[in-house]
């Protein structure tokens, strides 16, 4: 014992003499370790560790020393211009795609995090993403510009940033520089110094700007509403708009947003503050007017075969639950719920008879026709469709569901995203030819098999020709495969031929569009688990849902909530929520933010005069029959 004592004692010393003369240090070894976890640690590599410890290639043990390289590549104080963000790899994160999400070059993610140019990306990875500082442009105060003598506060329960900010008079920025300590965590109890003398007015910061490209009809009136700034300021930022707006003219207009997670979601509830209010219409096509209310047994017999008003019960069930939800967090809400009847005609008696041009928001009607008709009339108030169809220019009406379109591109830039060699196969019928022209430009490599047809007109996949193709012995790369049809006969032909080349090739299946087909019980669910099958889809997958929601809506209506009753929940609460935060003063656009509930998220962008909503997620089939969510 008393040996192993002084083994320690001269091995510490000898750490200590290392770190000083040739800039190493020591690391004692935690429960769980290992040499790669450690090297991420201290942005170096397994190599360098081993180099400089050969008796840890035999193994480490909990308490046992080694001496860590300190990574000259990586310096301690960020170059000028630039802050670092902490990333946690996860499943399928690839260098691409987390390059892309922060819009930095995958080399300056390379030079940050030495490890990468000897060992491949990991989930649970922690990269130092470099970032440039950001700019806070145009601080507009209500004093001057002379900085306000201090006082020590103490932060409560429920504050944040911004309420503190927002309480004092002072922009956040301010707030950190007055605070240059000031952590990622905000704890109640906290001492924090904040003006001496509040301010009557709010200062404004505009941290960032976009570009924006000027569709047909745009004016500058319908612009300012949008952005939520006055017609002065977008002239101040791009004066050539004083000669009047030209299609096509690119701007320069700023994007105030508040701070998105890690993870790219942007949490609206601390931005609520006491006495919010707002004022809705839910319109929906209950079609009331077709049924006989006078006797009831007929009344049922009659509401029961009726599907657009199941639906538009469904909705309204879920809805009020999202304006009890939003009562809770601090948001009264005045909402009048009223019957569109389907009818064009009853949408225009509506907006006068109901004044809904008094309205913060209106949600509804659930087609696509009557909701363009209710938004021409209502030019000034955000009008939430169920639709996911084009609008043409009517940037008052939000798109909340994804378009075809937007889901065929998160599936392809899914796909795009994972970089390792791999062979792309595309399987279309003729009536899906423009989408395999999208998949041709995407993956201009890609292989193709073209279904032949029968003498009854049934499509089907020849097994030689898929053989042909993929090859009949083992592949060393993987198949990717695009099925992209609405013909059951064809779908339960490919996926079974696929099943059977699983034994010999690495296959995985995806689709731009899962339609009704793929539910055929001819295409057996356990077949699409075998090939791992990936599609894109507006909500998320949850067969049995926990918590607040679910749990109530179950009590209330003795089922569990469908996926109408789902959306119209997440739906309403956003909109109070994207309400609350702007208070009348701010856009509801939130450009370039995602906000995400229980099964829906929203990210509405301009698009050709239009707002549509661009977050979907990428559902996977996995191992016994199960689902999993990707992104």
């Amino acid at each position: 014992m008393i040996k192993i004592a002084a083994f320690f004692i001269v091995a510490l010393a000898f750490f200590q003499t290392a770190s000083a003369q040739f800039n190493f240090r020591k690391h004692k070894v935690r429960v769980g370790e290992d040499v790669y976890s450690i090297a991420k640690e201290y942005s170096t590599t397994s190599e360098a560790i081993f180099d400089l410890n050969p008796s840890a290639a035999s193994g480490i043990y909990p308490d046992m020393f080694l001496v860590i390289p300190h990574s000259l590549d990586v310096p301690d104080i960020p170059p000028e211009g630039l802050i670092f963000k902490k990333h946690k790899t996860k499943k399928k994160h690839t260098l691409y795609s987390i390059a892309k999400k922060y819009k930095v070059e995958i080399a300056d993610i390379k030079k940050y995090n030495p490890f990468l140019k000897d060992e491949p990306l990991r989930k649970g990875d922690i990269l130092r993403i470099p970032l440039p500082k950001p700019k806070y442009i145009s601080v507009v105060r209500t004093l001057g510009e002379k900085r306000p003598e201090t006082q020590i506060y103490t932060v409560q329960p429920k504050e944040t940033r911004y309420g503190i900010a927002r309480k004092f008079g002072v922009t956040i920025p301010e707030l950190e520089n007055m605070n240059p300590n000031l952590g990622e965590d905000f704890p109640i109890g906290m001492k924090i110094l904040v003006p001496k003398e509040v301010k009557n007015e709010t200062p404004i910061v505009k941290e960032d700007f976009e570009l924006y490209e000027v569709p047909a009809k745009q004016t500058m009136y319908s612009l300012s509403k949008i952005y939520g700034i006055p017609q002065d300021s977008i002239v101040t930022l791009n004066p050539t708009v004083q000669e009047g707006l030209k299609v096509g003219m690119v701007l320069k207009l700023p994007r105030i947003n508040p701070v998105a997670s890690d993870e790219g979601i942007l949490d609206l509830t601390p931005f609520i503050t006491v006495g919010n209010k707002a004022s809705i219409a839910l319109v929906l096509p209950f079609c009331v007017n077709k049924f006989d209310t006078e006797d009831q047994v007929k009344l049922k017999s009659q509401l029961s075969k009726n599907r657009v008003t199941q639906i538009s019960a469904d909705i309204y069930s879920g809805a009020k639950l999202a304006i009890d939800k939003a009562a809770s967090l601090g948001v009264e809400t005045d909402v009048v719920v009223l019957d569109s009847e389907r009818n064009e005609t009853t949408i225009s008696k509506l907006v006068e008879k109901h004044n809904l041009q008094s309205k913060d928001a209106i949600i509804g009607p659930a087609f696509h026709k009557n909701a363009v008709k209710l938004a021409k009339k209502l030019v000034d108030v955000p009008v939430f469709s169920f639709s996911n169809k084009s609008t043409g220019f009517q940037q008052n009406l939000y798109q909340t569901l994804p378009s075809t379109n937007t889901l065929q591109e998160k599936i392809i830039d899914f796909v795009k995203a994972d970089t390792l060699p791999k062979h792309i196969l595309i399987i279309t019928d003729k009536d899906h030819e423009a989408t395999k022209s999208k998949l041709l430009a995407a993956f201009p490599n890609a292989k193709t098999v073209t279904p032949v047809v029968n003498k009854v007109g049934d499509s089907f996949v020849k097994v030689s020709d898929l053989e042909k193709t993929m090859g009949e012995k083992e592949s060393d790369l993987p198949y990717w495969v695009f099925l992209e049809s609405s013909d059951v006969a064809l779908l339960s032909n490919v996926v079974s031929l696929l099943n059977a080349r699983v034994q010999t090739h690495k296959v995985t299946l995806f689709t731009t569009d899962k339609n009704k087909s793929f539910d055929n019980e001819a295409v057996p669910n356990l077949q699409l688990s075998n090939l791992h099958f990936h599609y894109p889809k507006a909500n998320k997958l949850i067969e049995s849902g926990e918590g607040w929601f679910y749990t109530t809506y179950k009590e209330k209506h003795g089922v569990n909530p469908n996926q109408y009753a789902v959306r119209a929940y997440d739906l309403t609460l956003d909109v109070l929520l994207r309400l609350a935060y702007a208070k009348g003063e701010k856009t509801l656009l939130l450009s370039g933010s995602t906000t995400e509930y229980l099964e829906n998220k929203f990210n509405y962008e301009l698009n050709g005069g239009s707002l549509q909503n661009k977050a979907s997620y990428i559902i996977k089939y996995g191992d016994d029959l199960t689902f999993e969510v990707l992104n």
